[in-house]
């Protein structure tokens, strides 16, 4: 009988890398990437540098994202998600117009506090590329405010005026500070600009300015102007 060659024993297969090793590492490119994009906005950033502070390789980098520009898009992308999740866009669509606006002020000022560098992020954004990466998403926030004030306007309880500029003010009230903030310390005493403080009294004069700016004559002397409030991140 012949005998039978013995069949050789299976190469071991390559350890796998656990799911959860590339999730940190993209979360920690993409983490790095925001925080200097929004210092040096898409053209000058230099992904070595985006590299060095996620602890990676820049050939990492390029593993995960293709090229500069589809990191920057993936960065804003994020951004514009954590926007809408935090704010709950869905929510504010159930509420009185009154009450969906206040929200979307208070919401929107606990982002910026959160994330100061989203302003100098997005003004980049516009300087540098015209806003083509912000086109993707970056629309959802103005469109959901106008919703709001068109809300209100067609059941009497915002004066007349044009959703869209509305909008656009409301948010200009909501984050100039933030995208100059470096200015705006000359205003106070050193030291003072950025405390918590400052801050909530910041946001109490945007939540009041925007609720009178915008609220019917009839409706301005029934609107809630507490200053009990304070930001959570405070």
């Amino acid at each position: 009988m012949a005998s039978r060659t013995p069949s050789r024993p299976k190469a071991a297969a390559p350890a796998r890398r656990a799911p959860r090793d590339s999730v940190a590492t993209r979360t920690a490119i993409l983490d790095s990437a925001e925080k200097i994009f929004a210092r040096d906005g898409l053209r000058s950033t230099r992904t070595e540098e985006i590299a060095a502070g996620s602890g990676v390789t820049k050939a990492m980098i390029h593993y995960y994202f293709d090229t500069k520009e589809a990191l920057y898009q993936a960065v804003l992308d994020r951004v514009f998600k954590e926007r809408e999740e935090g704010m709950d866009f869905g929510s504010l669509r159930q509420l009185p117009p009154a009450e969906a606006l206040r929200a979307f002020v208070e919401r929107l000022l606990q982002q910026m506090v959160a994330k100061p560098h989203l302003g100098p992020l997005f003004a980049l954004e516009n300087i540098q590329n015209d806003g083509a990466f912000y086109n993707r998403n970056g629309g959802k926030v103005y469109r959901t405010l106008a919703d709001i004030i068109e809300r209100g306007v067609a059941d009497g309880s915002f004066r007349p005026q044009d959703p869209g500029h509305a909008a656009v003010n409301i948010m200009g009230a909501c984050v100039h500070f933030f995208n100059v903030s470096s200015n705006i310390r000359t205003l106070w005493p050193k030291g003072k600009a950025g405390a918590a403080a400052s801050m909530n009294n910041h946001w109490l004069a945007v939540v009041e300015f925007v609720m009178h700016a915008v609220l019917a004559p009839s409706a301005t002397g029934r609107a809630k102007t507490t200053r009990h409030t304070r930001l959570a991140a405070l």
